[in-house]
């Protein structure tokens, strides 16, 4: 594959990697089934590369009437050739609350669409299923979702797995696996570090296809913001 070709394979790939479930928090692209708390609002950033691919997201996103949890974001994504802009439009609640030792679920609905195209985007629906192992130590979350591209008119079903491994009170390791029919899957390792437990995060992620020749790094360094 020559370089021109590796660069839209690695276009293509992220912008089926964006238009995946939206990540509960950083530094996980699996959701899970929690919202901030009513009153909350937080913002989450993150700087993104593979290749000569280069993107930045920023999303803020607060809790509106206790039981839903709403975001408006926004994106650039340039490579050597053009440079592209995006919106997402999100809206997240709970059925059940994940407690400590127990299990919750939620819905989450977005729409990821480009600049200049309206709202003419791709529309999204996912149910994040959470369990709590071992006191909160370890969370394990499923995915499962399907994803409306308006431009292709076609429909594909989502999916990811992840697990958050709590190493103190200020750090934890993530890992998952995700992927979107006919758009391949990814894994994706993690580490945050709480600079103030509860309100600041930094983040960083280190994630590859799983495509035997055609590995396509991708490599995340995220902050979060988060309000009382």
């Amino acid at each position: 594959m020559n370089f021109l070709n590796t660069r839209r394979a690695a276009c293509a790939c992220l912008l089926a990697y964006a238009t995946l479930p939206a990540h509960a928090g950083r530094p996980m692209t699996v959701d899970d089934a929690a919202i901030v708390d009513p009153g909350q609002c937080q913002l989450e950033t993150y700087a993104l590369r593979a290749d000569e691919v280069r993107e930045f997201w920023a999303t803020p996103a607060c809790n509106v009437g206790g039981t839903w949890e709403l975001a408006a974001g926004g994106a650039w994504m340039e490579d050597n050739r053009r440079t592209m802009h995006y919106g997402r439009l999100q809206a997240k609640t709970v059925f059940k609350t994940l407690d400590p030792g127990g299990w919750g679920i939620g819905l989450v609905l977005a729409n990821q669409f480009r600049s200049g195209r309206g709202l003419d985007g791709d529309l999204s629906a996912n149910m994040p299923l959470s369990f709590s192992l071992r006191d909160d130590s370890v969370l394990l979350h499923l995915n499962a979702g399907v994803v409306r591209m308006q431009s292709r008119r076609r429909t594909d079903a989502s999916w990811g797995i992840g697990a958050e491994f709590k190493l103190s009170e200020r750090n934890s390791l993530t890992a998952e696996t995700f992927g979107r029919q006919r758009s391949g899957s990814r894994y994706q390792v993690g580490f945050a570090h709480a600079l103030i437990p509860d309100h600041l995060q930094i983040d960083a992620t280190w994630g590859s296809r799983m495509a035997r020749g055609a590995s396509e790094p991708v490599v995340t360094l995220g902050l979060v913001l988060q309000t009382n």
